[in-house]
């Protein structure tokens, strides 16, 4: 009776608080205001809004339409440069880490929000209940899927209308993720645990995917089987539903698998491994430092994407089991792993025990009789007898410089043709970016304009033309996204085009083709545009390639140069259509982005040089740097406790240096992450050997640090700002400059602002003059 009275009497728990986390980008004001008085009509009314603003341009907007709900305890986030969903989730994911390490009262709980959606009164009181009952981690529900108007119902759960998997375990979420973010709720573990967020380039896997990750590993996930959301359906949703079954059948009566296909699910089983071994890691590190006990971590699941030679057997029998139970897409997409898994282990043998072995093998013995008696034993007569079977001339040919398609004239009007490598996202560059970002410019200047990939199959239509959408500057007209097409040029066979149609160049090979079309099919406009970027020729040594780059001049084109120092270049060299009225543009690069930024007190201790490190790329001459970066530490007699050494770039093995030092990889930095290093850096490396300025050194300049790179021909970037130390490519003179870097003071502030002016206008200024040149060529003619 006693322990009843207590009981009844102890103090009720307290209420928790909601933080809540909004990725806010480019918002329609009635979708947002719709959104904001549903948050502040929850019955659970005690929480807190964060409110990212991932545009750079919105927080009044955010500010006032919150205000206007009643939601004043409101925090935005600014950010200096526009970021995609997940990096907008990540940031305000560490704005609630930091407000949870500041409340009393225990941990608060954690949602995420879009800006468009609307909640249901009790989205978040149900939610902290099922918590409650279930004792998960994450709990996530269903949602209605509305029409723009927020009122007409589309779909009455979105997990029907996507045939999602309703207990997918922690395994099945690397087939397909069943937790929309707008939906979940968490406890602050989770986000801890998941916060940095695994890097990735461009957007392969979304927030709420590793966030289910973390939580069904580390306790679980409950779900509540009701819609609490209304996922409003229109026209610039970042990501919308769909029926992937049905999807996935339709193609699948039109599609065997080939090549395209294993290229996909390769993709797909990369993404889930990469995820599976960053939570497997993720956890054993937290387990190793007592943030976890291990009886509430489950990571048996992962086990088929940990292993270097297993895992097939897991993916047949999840195939088999899915398709049992009337999963059919998801058993596709485990069986897609399994093959892949296959490959994986074939190719890795293949490469350890084929051919390659017998040439090790054969190596070894010429060596070895090279000992003793100096020549090789002969061989039986009939050995020269073995039927060498024959190859195929192509296999010896440049096939990048023969389109592979042919054009079918059926446009209605003329285009602007860019060739471009790729538009698969993964793989596209810095250098295909500019191009894209000439073609997407002109686009939104009012000409048609058609991407043609011709080295790379397009792996995922929607996905690149999103891609490229997401490019387009915020003030595009209406209409502009009309404009744009995209073509695979390597499988499609036709490609639409028209008579009149003008090519843009954007690399030497995709000058030939742009030529070969010209003349083959007798095209209108005898010239092309060719984006020079570099004097390709010098990627080579003297051979074929060499020479058709440098044949590529020779065409009938007109060029855009990326700087005028590139342009000088071409001009010393003899070229005449390296003219002072040649276009060209300067490096786009937000020097703002870095010289606005205070920087960084490290303190005492070691001073931090980077180098920028590529060991893969000739250009940026690695082994030079390394030679120097020795030198220079003889020379200065440097011990650990004087330098930090870091690579940033591409990752490599760890570097020993003189003096018990070693210069470590950091590999490619996070883009949003990249300035904020730079600022607590005091010396740099960065070399290139080329006519054309690498951004690295403008970029570190910029943000405060001296740093040292090589001169080339005309190129001399200490002309732009005191802070960079220009010296010819040798060892010896670099490792001077360093030395001379090392002992000169801080850099002024006023020397962090460069002009960029002197390599040449904007690129918009140039995609102006380029549009006023094509008009002309395109505008208003009929097929």
């Amino acid at each position: 009776m006693f322990r009843n009275i207590m009981s009844s009497s102890s103090p009720p728990a307290p209420v928790p608080t909601v933080l809540i986390v909004m990725a806010v980008f480019r918002p329609d004001p009635a979708y947002l205001a719709a959104q904001m008085a549903s948050l502040a009509g929850q019955s659970h009314g005690k929480l807190r809004l964060i409110a990212v603003i991932a545009d750079g341009v919105s927080e009044d907007l955010v500010t006032r339409t919150a205000a206007e709900a009643g939601l004043r305890d409101t925090v935005t986030v600014p950010c200096d440069s526009e970021m995609d969903a997940v990096c907008a989730f990540e940031a305000g994911l560490w704005e609630a880490q930091a407000l949870a390490g500041a409340m009393d009262g225990g941990d608060p709980l954690i949602a995420l929000c879009d800006q468009d959606d609307i909640w249901h009164p009790d989205r978040l009181a149900r939610g902290i209940a099922e918590l409650d009952r279930s004792g998960a981690q994450l709990v996530h529900s269903d949602a209605r899927l509305v029409g723009p108007d927020g009122t007409s119902v589309l779909q009455p759960s979105m997990f029907r209308f996507e045939r999602r998997h309703r207990h997918p375990g922690l395994r099945g979420l690397l087939y397909r993720n069943t937790i929309t973010g707008m939906t979940l709720l968490m406890r602050a573990e989770v986000m801890r645990l998941a916060l940095p967020f695994p890097q990735q380039s461009g957007v392969h896997f979304y927030h709420d995917l590793w966030l289910g990750l973390i939580a069904a590993a580390t306790g679980g996930v409950a779900r509540i089987d009701a819609p609490l959301v209304d996922y409003r359906q229109h026209g610039t949703n970042a990501i919308g539903a769909v029926d992937r079954q049905k999807g996935w059948l339709r193609a699948g009566r039109r599609r065997r698998p080939d090549a395209m296909w294993l290229r996909r699910e390769a993709a797909s089983y990369a993404l889930a491994r990469y995820l599976a071994q960053s939570a497997h890691a993720r956890i054993s590190d937290a387990l190793a430092d007592g943030q976890l006990t291990p009886g509430r971590t489950t990571l048996t699941p992962l086990r088929p994407y940990l292993k270097r030679l297993r895992g097939t057997g897991s993916h047949l029998w999840d195939a088999l089991r899915l398709g049992l139970t009337g999963h059919l897409g998801l058993a596709r997409i485990a069986a897609g792993f399994a093959v892949v898994s296959v490959g994986r282990v074939s190719w890795a043998l293949r490469e350890a025990l084929g051919p390659g072995l017998s040439a090790a093998i054969e190596s070894f013995d010429t060596r070895l009789y090279s000992l003793s008696p100096g020549v090789p034993p002969a061989r039986p007569r009939n050995a020269a007898e073995v039927a060498t079977r024959p190859v195929p001339y192509a296999t010896h040919t440049d096939i990048r410089k023969e389109p592979r398609w042919d054009p079918d004239f059926t446009a209605d009007t003329p285009a602007l043709t860019v060739l471009v490598p790729t538009l698969n996202p993964t793989e596209v560059f810095a250098g295909i970016v500019t191009a894209l970002d000439i073609g997407l410019g002109l686009a939104a200047r009012g000409h048609t304009v058609r991407f043609v990939a011709t080295d790379l199959p397009v792996s995922s239509q929607p996905a690149s033309r999103a891609f490229l959408l997401n490019r387009l500057p915020g003030d595009a007209p209406a209409g502009t996204a009309a404009r744009i097409s995209l073509a695979c040029g390597v499988k499609s066979g036709t490609i639409p085009a028209h008579k009149g149609d003008v090519f843009l160049a954007t690399a030497w090979w995709s000058a030939h083709v742009a030529d070969r079309l010209i003349r083959r099919f007798r095209l209108e406009q005898s010239r092309f545009f060719y984006l020079i970027q570099d004097f390709e020729p010098n990627f080579y040594a003297w051979g074929p390639e060499y020479a058709d780059a440098l044949a590529s001049y020779d065409l009938d084109f007109v060029p855009i140069f990326n700087t005028t120092l590139l342009r000088d270049h071409f001009q010393q060299q003899g070229f005449g259509f390296a003219g002072p009225d040649a276009l060209t543009f300067r490096p786009a690069i937000d020097i703002a982005r870095y010289a606005a930024r205070p920087r960084t007190g490290r303190g005492p201790g070691p001073r931090r040089l980077a180098v920028y490190g590529r060991p893969e790329v000739a250009r940026n001459m690695y082994a030079t740097a390394i030679e120097a970066l020795a030198r220079f530490i003889e020379t200065e007699k440097l011990a650990p406790g004087d330098i930090d050494l870091v690579s940033l770039g591409m990752s490599h093995p760890p570097v020993t240096l003189p003096r018990g030092l070693e210069l470590r990889s950091l590999g490619k930095l996070p883009w949003e992450k990249y300035p904020a290093y730079l600022l607590g850096t005091d010396l740099g490396l960065s070399l290139m050997y080329s006519p054309h300025p690498s951004h690295p050194p403008l970029e570190m300049a910029a943000a405060g640090v001296r740093v040292v790179t090589n001169s080339f021909g005309p190129k001399d970037l200490g002309r732009l700002s005191p802070a960079i130390l220009s010296a010819p490519a040798t060892a010896p003179a670099l490792a001077q400059a360093l030395s001379r870097a090392w002992h000169l003071p801080a850099v002024d502030e006023a020397d962090r602002k460069i002009d960029l002016a002197p390599l040449g206008p904007t690129l918009e200024a140039t995609i102006d003059r380029l549009s006023r040149r094509l008009a002309p060529l395109t505008a208003g003619r009929a097929a």
